[in-house]
């Protein structure tokens, strides 16, 4: 069996045990919004970050909106803080969370406004 098959199965079996205040849960949806937030979260190590205080000289920050990253310029030697990594993931996850559930609200909005007006709503 195919990975991408196993995740699917797995998938919904969770959604088919996991009922939350009467709304099940789409596994799908999930796990789409937790990779793409870590992908945003271990991303932002790429964006450099200036220090709003004095910061030493010859050193870069690099990660949003917690410096996780710095490479010393002069000597090239890359230091990593992992606390603040794990602080720039839940924050991308959150950001890719209240992205997701306006759209999903949204698209739930314009259906039932579609089926009020008697028009059908397609997507």
């Amino acid at each position: 069996m195919k990975l991408g098959k196993r995740f699917y199965v797995l998938c919904d079996l969770l959604s088919d045990l996991m009922v939350v205040d009467g709304l099940k849960v789409n596994w799908r949806i999930v796990a789409v919004v937790v990779v793409v937030g870590l992908f945003v979260g271990f991303g932002s190590g790429l964006v450099e970050k200036n220090p709003d205080s004095v910061g030493i000289p010859g050193r870069k920050y690099y990660g949003f909106p917690f410096a996780w990253r710095m490479v010393d310029t002069e000597s090239g030697q890359k230091y990593s803080y992992p606390f603040e990594l794990l602080g720039d993931c839940v924050f991308g996850v959150v950001s890719v969370s209240i992205v997701a559930g306006t759209a999903m609200l949204t698209m739930k909005m314009m259906g039932k406004k579609a089926q009020r007006s008697g028009s059908v709503a397609r997507f």
